[in-house]
């Protein structure tokens, strides 16, 4: 996995994804080199999680 995938895993985490599934995800993206779609897809999710929290 890539240099600071614990870190991008455990963001996912926060933001409700299970740990084998945030693993899955920086998995694939990081097969196809894909560092800054994940990064993107991590932040997205992060402002959409956040988002939710104003809400509850």
């Amino acid at each position: 996995m890539i240099l600071n995938g614990s870190e991008l895993v455990a963001r996912l985490v926060a933001c409700g994804f299970t740990e084998s599934t945030a693993r899955d995800t920086c998995e694939k993206y990081a097969a196809e080199g894909d560092f800054s779609g994940l990064e993107r897809f991590i932040r997205q999710n992060e402002l959409l999680y956040d988002d939710r929290k104003q809400y509850v």
